[in-house]
């Protein structure tokens, strides 16, 4: 079909016309863009559905005890998207007040949801306790001794996991990755902060601790730092004679998100990790635990889509093209923030031989408004439509009203051409700085 097709960085149920326009789920990008406007993202349900049952299939294949998969819902979350990954038998990563009770409005079970985060507020600690949500994920020593008071008042025992950093440093960009000492999460190791916190939570009349869990990063394509930090979890448990019954080594695999990236097979990720655990537990004497992983990324970067309308063109006077898109920093905030990839084509111009280097920019005021640095596209017209793959995570989660923006529709995509509205595109004027 073209490159970026078969670097497999479209959904799978993307399709190429004779005229060089793409369809997906068999809707017609150019008439979805025609009807909703752009900037305008899209997710594939099939590449959802499949990705899912992908990981499920690698634990039946690799482990032999219990294990879950949690969506990490700060990808991207809205009520029906919510709606709709609740239908798939998965659990929950949720960080906020307004991600648990879209969970619970979606229809997850509090026994599905795991709470996660850095500093959470007096309110989200009582919400989650008052709702036995599956688990507090406990972040640091003192926040550990304020959700005891708060699970004091209320008389109950609280379930909770741990949140474990291993002070090891993995190759990805430093504003994604969360296991090195300087990190701001979690109980560190290397202090005695970790060792600490099992022994007091194991002391607490008002604890259950029932898992420790560990989150590297992002953008992760070699499983040897899970093996590492699989192992320095269980030599902690060891030490302080806890047996947990159940682990997350968290997400974090990565997705290609240009033909340059590599493609690694989330196969290998699981392999290692379940491999990890049952040599662990073989040496230590312990029982299989429930291996909880919290993929966001993976499941769901690919099954997104952005389509944005081209403006305004000009070159350089070093003779750099830059093209201007109708979005930019206020729906995707990446390439600006941690220098993210991306490739592009123009839907209808596909099957052009003829292309040349282009930096994508977007709308807003900031040079630093560039959503690809540079790509190699066939000769553009203003309204032409500018496709850009593997945008289905970190985009519209981190999306701002930047120069007062609104935030774009997202449509839910079934085979036959069948869609359905996530998000309403925003109308300014019933927006709070209106009032």
């Amino acid at each position: 079909m073209s490159s970026f097709i078969e670097k497999d960085l479209f959904p799978l149920s993307t399709e190429l016309r004779p005229d060089g326009s793409i369809t997906i789920a068999g809707s017609s990008l150019k008439k979805l863009a025609k009807d909703f406007g752009s900037p305008l993202y899209l997710y594939d349900s099939e590449t959802i559905r499949a990705n899912i049952q992908k990981l499920k299939n690698a634990f039946s294949t690799f482990y032999p005890g219990n294990f879950a998969i949690a969506y990490a819902s700060k990808a991207y979350l809205s009520r029906k998207f919510a709606e709709k990954i609740a239908k798939q038998d998965i659990e929950l990563d949720v960080v906020s007040m307004a991600e648990l009770l879209i969970a619970l409005k979606a229809g997850f079970s509090p026994k599905q949801i795991h709470f996660h985060g850095n500093n959470k507020t007096t309110e989200e600690i009582q919400k989650a306790i008052d709702c036995n949500i599956h688990a507090l994920v406990i972040d640091n020593m003192d926040e550990l001794l304020y959700a005891e008071k708060i699970a004091a008042s209320k008389n109950k025992c609280v379930k909770i996991w741990l949140r474990i950093t291993p002070d090891i440093h993995v190759k990805t960009h430093p504003h994604i990755e969360t296991s090195a000492a300087e990190s701001k999460f979690g109980f560190h190791v290397t202090t005695g902060e970790a060792k600490a916190g099992i022994q007091y939570a194991l002391k607490s009349h008002f604890f259950e601790l029932t898992g420790l869990h560990c989150h590297l990063g992002s953008q992760i394509f070699d499983p040897l730092p899970y093996r590492i930090t699989i192992q320095m979890l269980y030599d902690l448990a060891s030490e302080c004679g806890y047996v947990p019954s159940e682990l997350s080594p968290g997400g974090g695999w990565g997705v290609p998100y240009s033909t340059e990236d590599p493609v690694a097979d989330p196969n290998d990720w699981i392999e290692h990790i379940s491999s990890a655990v049952i040599e662990q537990c073989r040496q230590k004497q312990m029982p299989l635990p429930k291996i909880v992983i919290e993929p966001g990324r993976w499941l769901v970067a690919k099954a997104g889509v952005s389509i944005y309308q081209i403006g305004s063109q000009k070159s350089t006077p070093n003779g750099l093209r830059i093209i201007a898109i109708n979005g930019g920093m206020s729906d995707n905030p990446r390439n600006a923030l941690y220098q993210a990839k991306y490739t592009a084509v123009i839907n209808g111009k596909i099957a052009s031989n003829e292309v040349f280097p282009s930096r994508i920019v977007g709308k807003f005021c900031e040079s630093g408004d560039t959503l690809i640095d540079q790509v190699y596209l066939p000769e553009a017209e203003r309204d032409d439509l500018l496709i850009i793959p593997v945008s289905g995570a970190y985009q519209l989660s981190m999306a701002s009203n930047y120069n007062l923006a609104p935030r774009p529709a997202v449509l839910w995509l079934e085979s036959g051409g069948i869609y359905e509205l996530l998000q309403y595109r925003e109308n300014p004027e019933e927006s709070s700085w209106w009032a």
